[in-house]
């Protein structure tokens, strides 16, 4: 098991690039973000969660996230949230599990 397993759950460093874009189309099909009160009308694409997404241009405040409701989220044991305004699942683990450096 490599180091990023337990924070990859798209298991994307498995995938070719034809799969990788598969799996974006399906999680962009099936999230809620179009449906949360924090998305802005236009924004896209959606599916935040998923790595090669990114965060929102248009979203400026955060306001109820409905993440832990999502399908994408339940199917992929995701475990964060705002992935709209503050970055995919393995962007948020890594900045958890990464010890800041001061200096």
């Amino acid at each position: 098991m490599g180091k990023y397993d337990m924070i990859d759950k798209f298991d994307l460093d498995t995938m070719t690039d034809e799969q990788t874009k598969k799996k974006q189309d399906y999680v962009i099909k099936n999230c809620k973000c179009p449906s949360c009160t924090t998305y802005v009308k236009g924004d896209n694409p959606v599916g935040y969660c998923f790595p090669r997404v990114g965060t929102s241009k248009k979203i400026q405040w955060e306001k109820d996230c409905l993440c832990e409701t999502c399908p994408i989220y339940k199917e992929y044991d995701l475990n964060h949230t705002y992935y709209c305004t503050r970055c995919s699942e393995i962007c948020q683990s890594l900045k958890i599990q990464v010890p800041e450096i001061s200096g």
